[in-house]
């Protein structure tokens, strides 16, 4: 695959297929979709996709089996948003991916003993391979509405 430039920003519609992708695998593992947008704000993102964190989990709490697989939901989640765009986009952009995978490393993959990078991305790749009509499906509707609720999200993906 063929990397962009640096200086290269997403387009609209790699934005849309980006977030289409942890929305729809997301909420395939199991997360609580809140809402997904193509907005930029005032801190450089392009889109948003937010899940609601379950009750039971607190942050700093060492890790049980329950939160360590939740960890990996949010792992997989983060990955299976660049995975969509370069599947979109034909080469992987690093300005897209960026903040997400500094998220990852620095919340959410030091919570892991260990964990086996590779193969947290080839299941994200899986589920967006497995998944890809529905991101499309979502990609367009949010190219049309730049932002949508959970249940509207979710309708439009199915």
């Amino acid at each position: 695959m063929i990397e962009a430039p640096p200086s290269r920003d997403s387009t609209p519609e790699e934005v849309a297929y980006h977030e289409a992708g942890h929305a729809v695998v997301g909420h395939g593992l199991g997360l609580d979709l809140v809402d997904v947008d193509v907005l930029g704000d005032n801190e450089g993102g392009h889109g948003h996709t937010n899940f609601r964190r379950p009750d039971w989990y607190r942050p700093g709490v060492s890790l049980d089996e329950r939160h360590r697989r939740f960890a990996e939901v949010v792992v997989i989640t983060f990955l299976a948003g660049t995975v969509a765009e370069t599947r979109h986009a034909s080469f992987r952009n690093p300005n897209a991916s960026g903040f997400d995978l500094e998220a990852v490393a620095r919340e959410w993959l030091r919570l892991l003993d260990s964990p086996d990078e590779e193969a947290l991305m080839q299941r994200a790749e899986a589920l967006v391979d497995a998944n890809w009509p529905a991101i499309e499906r979502l990609a367009k509707a949010l190219m049309n509405a730049r932002r949508l609720p959970g249940p509207e999200a979710l309708a439009a993906a199915s």
